[in-house]
This record gives structure tokens, C-alpha cells and sequence, in this order.
């Protein structure tokens, strides 16, 4: 039965009495596990549950619904998905997928299996997390995923998978085997499979365009291995639009060469029509890369010639043969090119606009794919507010990120009657310039202004579910607010804000502004400690945060206000999220959740994508087993999946060794559902 000792109506307000008695008993069931660093010698620190956390997807000796035929591959599932944090820390200090300690220089020098920009000292993950898949699962995967989400977590996962130093995946199982040698021998690396290594760096380099990010996929590029980037319109354009000229003249001419042999060696009937089709576009590209490039070396005579040889292909593009004409006369002569007469832009209009100062107009932004947009951030030839829409469009699709974003919101200007009426104005304007106003007026603010302010964000970002990335674009403004007690209403709020940010020790320190405040009987600081502790607990990995059935009942007590099918809906997410971290739920706690309520639509993972996930997991592949994860939550990010599922997927990221990620995907999941 229920414990409806502090009950009330459903969707009411309980009483200041209700919240200053449940207060002191929370306060008093906090401290007898927790006290600040000055009490730390009277009462000893809380530990944690000693038995592995309960695997209620998983449970010993009944299959799961969803479980691959292959008995073996389901129970090591179950035992690296029930981990406890202690089992996951002993597992680094085996040589397994964790154990790469190698130096990233040396790692680079004397080891010619694995290409990355991201060290394991920097962040990134094991150089042969890749290795036990098999390039045509990872492909398929990998189409599979669709990129951006509006969870800054699920970008920061996918960009440490596709940048981190690794190896590429051959299908060998991750077994460590000792290379045989006799005495005085010295043993000899496996020889390594270039081919495929330059076919998955290849694969990468696509996945990280869809990203849109310019600034990552630039650097990844410059500094291939030589002979490892392909050769082709693609790779050129992205040379370009780095800025990195020399490199894509070299690769047109280099292109244009072998383009030229092909044809010259191939007779007149060996080819299908649509073959020529394909090889005559091929070569207008790198025809029209000719005539750039020579313009760049002042040779414009080879311009005219390489212009006249497309003329004679019948190929007539006004546009780009006004571009380069107009490359090609003295600065001081030109005339000013209305870009507005173009539908989209494609990398090398863009580069010779650039080249010749133009503006490029408003309209072009939505059209233009992603690197573009991305470039287009960091364009001189851009107007404020053209810049602003560029920033805007390629932060949204994954491109440039939050820091770039923030600058440029910063450069917006607004009057002072804008500032005081910022949250007025708001009201009635949903643009991405009243987040900007919003924004500046909040870091303006006092600090009671700023969380009244930041409230607003809050409401507009939850209407569009992209809470997480308003967060991370405000978190210079959270850090700045001070706890006091005339923002006691507005603590929940603040503290959900920073540890969306990451801010996780200033979101502690909020917390305990709140405990403190609680033992005194202060209703809201009871009210904002009961909506804390949850998301408290989960984010911290240390035991600074107490965890009892006690306690857990006290929250549960709290809930009472809600109606039935929220109350259990937020109970049954929180408890599979603790556990999965390692905390115990008693047994009758998971009793009172046998009932028919539910709330909201979340959803369950795919059973396509949950088999695959399981078996992956099973068979020890970790990159796979992470881009499983990220396809489980999908574009709407880690509040979409239901207990079961989010449960599933922390399970996951922290046996592979993704322990803040996997809290983080926790407390994003927890917030979209109303904590």
C-alpha cells in the first residue's frame, strides 16, 4: 500500500505546514548520512549500496523479452550492464578496450594502425574501441544515425567516436595475445590493412560534413597521413572552405591529372553512357578548379585557356565565368557582384565571393548546406545580422558550437528601454533574436533579475524541448548568480541549469544552500531540496550526496502533490536511473509502481535496435555499442525513451567507460521529464 500519510489533492499546493514537517524530516535524513567539510569529523560519510545495483531489464535467470537466441551473448550482457561502479573501475586496470595509456606523440609516431585529433589524455576514447566491428556494420550504423540531436551530450558523444585516435574496425575480437619471441628477438606488429584504415578514415571524414562542424573536420583533414585523403570534389571543397587554398589546387591538379590519363587510355566504346555523363561532370569540377586555381597564381592566360576548354565540353555557367572574370581584373577596377542573383551556394562560388569581398545575402544562408553555413559564421564579408542567422542556423545543425554561438550573441546591440523591457517584449516575439535579447539582458542583471529573466528562457526552451542547449548558452549567467534567500524559489531552477551546463560542483553548492536552509523549516527551501536531491544524486559520482531507502521514501512523500500517473511515471524513471548508477530501491518502493498509471509518450527503444544493442554489448564491441545508444534516443534526445529504455543506454555508456557522459544523458532524460 501506498504510504499517503502527507497526501493531498492531486494537482494543489500543499500546505507551509506540510512543506516545513517533511523539511525537517529531510533535513534530518540528510544530514544523518551528509554534513559540510567543517562537520565532516563528527559524522562519517554516507557509502553506498554494496551489492550490484538490481538489473530490473535484465533479471538473473529470466530471459529478456527482447534477447538474442544466443544464451552466452545475453548473459554477458547482463553482467556488464549490472557493473557496479567499483567492478567498472577494476576493469581499467585490465587490458582491455580502457587500458591505452600509450603518450598521444608517441602513439602517433609508432603506430601507423590508428588516425584521430582527439588524445585519450584530451578526452577522447580507446584507440581500439573501434576494432571488433566490421566496417559494414559501422557503415550501416552510421547512416542510421541522425545527427544533430538537441542533446549537447549525444554531439559531445559523437564527436569523441568520430575524432578520437583509433584504429579501424576489423572484426578481431579485443583479446589481448602476447606476441611469441625467442631471446634477442624483437617482435613484429601485425601488418596493417592501409586500405582500410583510409576507407574508414573516409567514413569519418562523411559522418563529421554531416556534422556541419568546419573548425573539427579542417583539423582532421590537415593532418591525414599523406596519401590517405581521397581524391575528390568533395574533399576539395572542404579544403577550400577551410581556408586551406594550396592543398585543394594541389588535389584539383592532381585529380585533373589521373582524370585525364583515365580517359586517354579508355577507348571509345568501353564506356556506358551514363558513365560519361558521371566522368564529364567530374571533370567540368575539376576544369573550373583549374581556372580558380590559375587566377590564384596570376597565370591568367592558363585561366582563359582552362575557361575555353570548358566552353568546348558546352558547358556554360554564366555565374562562375563572371566570378572568375572579375577574379581576375585589378581590385581597385571591380564592380560590386550582387550575390542575390544566386539560389545556393556551393564551396567554390563561395570561396571566389570571398575572395572578391563580396557580401553575401540573407537568403543564401537557408539554402546553403551545412559547412557553408558554418564558414559563413566566420566570414569578414558578413553583416551582423546575417552572421547572427549563419551562427544561429549552424549551432542548431550541429556546426559551430556553443562558445562560438555566445560570441556572437554577445555582439547583437539592443537599447537600454530593450534591456528593461527584455521580458515583455519576449512575450510576444518567438525569433532567435528575443533569446538573444534575453540572454544580454540576463548577464546585465542583478542577480534576482537574472533568474527572473532566466525563468523566461527556461519557459520558451521547454516549449521547444531544447532546454539542455539554452542551458549551456546561459551558463555564464548561472555561474555568476549567487545563492541568497530571496532566490530560494528560484534554486531548483538555477541548480537544474548549471548541471545541464556541466557546472556540477556550483550545482552542489546550490544544493546545500537549499539542505541548509530546509532545517530551519523554510518551506521553499523544502520545496527546492526534495526537487534537487534526485537530480543531485545521479550527477555527482562521488559520496558527497547521501542515498537511503529513508530518504527516498521522504521524495516519494513530496510527490504526493502530483497526480497519480505523473507521480509514478517520475518515480519509475528515477529509480531505474539510480540503480543503474549503483543505488539500491527497495523492494516495496518498486511495489508501490505495480499499477496501471502512465504518463506522457515516451517510448521504448526499437526492438530492431534493442537486439542489436544487447548483442553488441554482449559480444564486447563498443563503438558499436555506443552508436546503438545514441540511435536508441534519437534526434529528440535522452528524455524520449521511456525507464526501461534511458536505463538501458546508462547501462551501456558506463560499462564502456563513458561514466560522465552517462550521467549527464541521465540528468538530461530526468529534466525532460518534468525533474
Amino acid at each position: 500500500m501506498k504510504n499517503t500519510a502527507h497526501s493531498t489533492c492531486p494537482g494543489t499546493r500543499p500546505s507551509r505546514y506540510f512543506l516545513s514537517s517533511i523539511g525537517a524530516i529531510f533535513f534530518v535524513a540528510l544530514t544523518t548520512n551528509y554534513s559540510p567539510a567543517q562537520q565532516q569529523e563528527e559524522i562519517p560519510p554516507a557509502t553506498q549500496a554494496q551489492t550490484e545495483p538490481k538489473a530490473i531489464l535484465f533479471p538473473s535467470g529470466i530471459p529478456g523479452p527482447y534477447f538474442p537466441t544466443d544464451d552466452e551473448i545475453g548473459r554477458l550482457a547482463q553482467e556488464r550492464l549490472s557493473l557496479t561502479p567499483t567492478q567498472t573501475e577494476n576493469n581499467a586496470e585490465n587490458p582491455t578496450v580502457l587500458d591505452d595509456v600509450v603518450d598521444l606523440a608517441e602513439m602517433i609516431e609508432d603506430d601507423n594502425s590508428v588516425y584521430g585529433t582527439l588524445s585519450e589524455n584530451d578526452g577522447g576514447l580507446s584507440k581500439n574501441i573501434w576494432q571488433p566491428s566490421s566496417l559494414d556494420t559501422i557503415e550501416k550504423l552510421l547512416v542510421a544515425l541522425n545527427l544533430p540531436s538537441k542533446s549537447p551530450i549525444m554531439d559531445q558523444i559523437s564527436q569523441k567516436l568520430l575524432l578520437s585516435i583509433a584504429s579501424a574496425p576489423t572484426g578481431e575480437a579485443l583479446e589481448i595475445t602476447p606476441l611469441e619471441t625467442t631471446e634477442g628477438e624483437i617482435a613484429e606488429r601485425p601488418e596493417v590493412d592501409q586500405v582500410l584504415l583510409r576507407t574508414f578514415i573516409n567514413l569519418r571524414i562523411n559522418e563529421l560534413i554531416e556534422r556541419g562542424n568546419l573548425t573539427d573536420l579542417v583539423f582532421f583533414i590537415q593532418n591525414l597521413p599523406e596519401a590517405t585523403l581521397e581524391e575528390s570534389q568533395q574533399n576539395t571543397e572542404i579544403l577550400m572552405l577551410g581556408g586551406d587554398l594550396v592543398g585543394a589546387c594541389q588535389m584539383a591538379r592532381s585529380a585533373r591529372s589521373t582524370s585525364m590519363g583515365r580517359d586517354n587510355s579508355r577507348t571509345s566504346f568501353s564506356a556506358a553512357p551514363e558513365e560519361e555523363q558521371e566522368t564529364s561532370l567530374e571533370d567540368i569540377f575539376w576544369l573550373k578548379m583549374i581556372a580558380f586555381c590559375r587566377v590564384l597564381e596570376e597565370n591568367n592566360a592558363g585561366a582563359e585557356i582552362a575557361l575555353d576548354l570548358l566552353n568546348e565540353q558546352g558547358n556554360i555557367d554564366f555565374l562562375f565565368y563572371d566570378l572568375v572574370s572579375k577574379l581576375m581584373e585589378q581590385p581597385e577596377t571591380r564592380s560590386r557582384i550582387i550575390s542575390s542573383g544566386l539560389n545556393r551556394l556551393d564551396p567554390l562560388n563561395y570561396t571566389i565571393l570571398s575572395l572578391l569581398d563580396q557580401p553575401i545575402e540573407a537568403n543564401l544562408i537557408e539554402n546553403s548546406p551545412a559547412l557553408i553555413v558554418s564558414a559563413l559564421v566566420i566570414n569578414p564579408n558578413m553583416t551582423p545580422e546575417n552572421r547572427f542567422q549563419a551562427a544561429v542556423k549552424s549551432y542548431l545543425s550541429g556546426g559551430v558550437s556553443a562558445e562560438v554561438l555566445r560570441n556572437i550573441y554577445d555582439l547583437q546591440e539592443f537599447t537600454v528601454m530593450e534591456y528593461n523591457n527584455a521580458v515583455r517584449m519576449a512575450e510576444f516575439d518567438d525569433r532567435p533574436i528575443a533569446d538573444v535579447l534575453l540572454y544580454q539582458a540576463a548577464k546585465q542583471s542583478s542577480d534576482f533579475e537574472k533568474a527572473e529573466i532566466l525563468d523566461v528562457i527556461w519557459k520558451r526552451a521547454l516549449e521547444n524541448n531544447d532546454l539542455p542547449r539554452k542551458a549551456e548558452l546561459n551558463i555564464e549567467t548561472l555561474l555568476n548568480i549567487n545563492p541568497s534567500s530571496r532566490l530560494m524559489n528560484h534554486t531548483h531552477q538555477i541548480t537544474r541549469g548549471l548541471l545541464l551546463g556541466g557546472e556540477i560542483e556550483r550545482a552542489i553548492q546550490w544544493y546545500d544552500f537549499a539542505r541548509r536552509n530546509a532545517s530551519g523549516g523554510n518551506g521553499e527551501a523544502t520545496r527546492a531540496l526534495i526537487n534537487i536531491w534526485p537530480l543531485a544524486i545521479i550527477a555527482s559520482d562521488r559520496d558527497e550526496i547521501p542515498w537511503s531507502n529513508d530518504i527516498l521514501e521522504l521524495w516519494w512523500n513530496g510527490q504526493m502533490v502530483l497526480s497519480p500517473e505523473n507521480r509514478d511515471s517520475k518515480a519509475a524513471l528515477f529509480y531505474a536511473l539510480a540503480e543503474a548508477f549503483g543505488h539500491e530501491v527497495a523492494e516495496d518502493k518498486w511495489a508501490e509502481l505495480i499499477t496501471e498509471n502512465k504518463a506522457g509518450d515516451a517510448k521504448a527503444i526499437s526492438l530492431g535496435v534493442w537486439r542489436e544493442l544487447i548483442k553488441s554489448v554482449g559480444e564486447n564491441k563498443p563503438a558499436q555499442s555506443i552508436l546503438l545508444s545514441l540511435i536508441a534516443m534519437g534526434q529528440e534526445g535522452p528524455g524520449s525513451l521511456d525507464a526501461s529504455g534511458i536505463s538501458t543506454v546508462v547501462r551501456v555508456l558506463r560499462s564502456f567507460g563513458l561514466e560522465a557522459e552517462a550521467r549527464k544523458v541521465a540528468i538530461e532524460a530526468l529534466v525532460a521529464n518534468g525533474f
